[in-house]
Formats: C-alpha cells, sequence, structure tokens
C-alpha cells in the first residue's frame, strides 16, 4: 500500500469514527430526552439552572455543542443566557464558545473535506453557498455572518472546503460573529426590544444589502485587497 492510500485510510477511518460518534451522541442525547431541552428558552434555563454553580461552564459548553451540531439553534442558547446571566456575562461566554465551535467546525472541513460537510449540512445547502465561496467572492462571507438569518454554523463548514485561509476566516469571525451575539444578549437581558416592523426592516435591508455583495463582490474583493497592500507597505516604510 503507498503512502497515499495509507493517509486516505487512516482520513477515512478517522472521519468513520466521528461521524459514528456524533450519530451516538445525538441518539443518546434523543433517547434521554436532552434534545427537548433545546425546544425552548425557557426548558434550556431549566436544564442550564440544575448545574448550579456550574451553569456558566455548561453554557459555554452548549453553545460550542450548538455551532458544531446545525440543528440545534443557536439564538435560543444566547438568548436564554442573556436571561440568566446579563448582557455582559452571556456575551462574553457565548462569544468565546461560539469562536471556538466555529474554528472546531472549519478545522474539521479542512481535515475531512466535502464529505463530512455534505454529511452534517447536506448537499443543498453545501452546493448553494459553496458556489459563493470563490477566490474572488470570498468577501461575501463577511456580509453573510454581518446579517441575521443566513446558516452562520454550516456556512463556517463549508468555508473549509472553500479553499479560504485560515488567517481570513479567524479575521471574518472576529469581526463579525460576536456582533449578531451582541444583539441577541440584548435582548435576552431585557436590555432593548424589537417590535415586529423592526425585524421586517432588518430582513428587508438584509435582502438588499446580500444581493449588493453579490453583485459587487469583485470590487469589494479588489477595494480590500489594495486597502490591505496599503497597510502592509505602510507597515513595511516603518
Amino acid at each position: 500500500m503507498t503512502e497515499d492510500n495509507k493517509k486516505r485510510l487512516i482520513s477515512v477511518i478517522i472521519l468513520v469514527f466521528i461521524l459514528a460518534a456524533f450519530a451516538a451522541l445525538y441518539f443518546y442525547a434523543k433517547s434521554r430526552g436532552l434534545i427537548d431541552i433545546f425546544s425552548s428558552s425557557e426548558a434550556l434555563q431549566d436544564y442550564i439552572k440544575s448545574y448550579g454553580a456550574l451553569g456558566p461552564l455548561i453554557f459555554g459548553l452548549l453553545q460550542v455543542v450548538q455551532v458544531v451540531i446545525s440543528p440545534i439553534p443557536g439564538n435560543i442558547t444566547t438568548l436564554a443566557g442573556g436571561v440568566m446571566f446579563g448582557f455582559w456575562p452571556a456575551l462574553l461566554i457565548s462569544s468565546s464558545s461560539i469562536l471556538i465551535g466555529s474554528l472546531i467546525c472549519f478545522g474539521l472541513a479542512r481535515a475531512f473535506g466535502k464529505p463530512l460537510v455534505v454529511r452534517m449540512v447536506g448537499t443543498k445547502i453545501t452546493e448553494k453557498y459553496l458556489s459563493v465561496f470563490s477566490t474572488r467572492q470570498r468577501i461575501v462571507l463577511i456580509f453573510m455572518f454581518l446579517f441575521p438569518f443566513f446558516p452562520d454554523d454550516a456556512l463556517c463548514l463549508i468555508a473549509g472546503i472553500s479553499g479560504m485561509s485560515w488567517g481570513f476566516f479567524i479575521v471574518a469571525i472576529l469581526l463579525t460573529r460576536p456582533l449578531g451575539l451582541i444583539v441577541a444578549a440584548l435582548i435576552g437581558s431585557g436590555a432593548i426590544s424589537m417590535p415586529i416592523w423592526g425585524w421586517a426592516v432588518i430582513v428587508g435591508i438584509t435582502v438588499v444589502l446580500f444581493a449588493l455583495s453579490i453583485k459587487y463582490a469583485d470590487k469589494i474583493q479588489a477595494f480590500a485587497s489594495h486597502i490591505m497592500d496599503k497597510l502592509r507597505k505602510h507597515g513595511k516604510a516603518e
């Protein structure tokens, strides 16, 4: 057996092990009724409170899990954190946990490729967003992370098979993912409330800005590259 074949065999074995572990964890949680705790913010709060002083740690672990296992809605966990811990604790725990989860997703996709991504998010979503993440349009990822109503967790996986560099991905999630968490933590903590018409305006603006980001992705990418080149030259000059 050649060295390349050995590497492929090892990769397949590891991939099968990871998928089996995720499947076992899911069915175990479902059989014990643990999936039901994500059915509402109230159920999740009761579950976290049952751990007493360990509640913040459990909350953080659940945030990491909800990124990797996409069917768990992240907005429920973030809102619940705002209610239980207040704005700043919920924001800090959510931000660190979701950033860790995002890096795990990106790393898994980089390591095991498209078969893993398709298994986790489905062929339709993978193909839909992978076509956007061409080298010239990767700036679109930032717009997707900035605006609500896009599958952020799935995007982390798809970005991992798009050829995107670790550096660009890390910058993108650091600049964008915490912003949505700020809004969720504020709403959960009761600091702000949003009427229905307000959400309608956000949806409309999101659709328009995303359409513009797709249409002018090349120009945006060129402008961003120009700025980065200037900053690099300025740094060398100093």
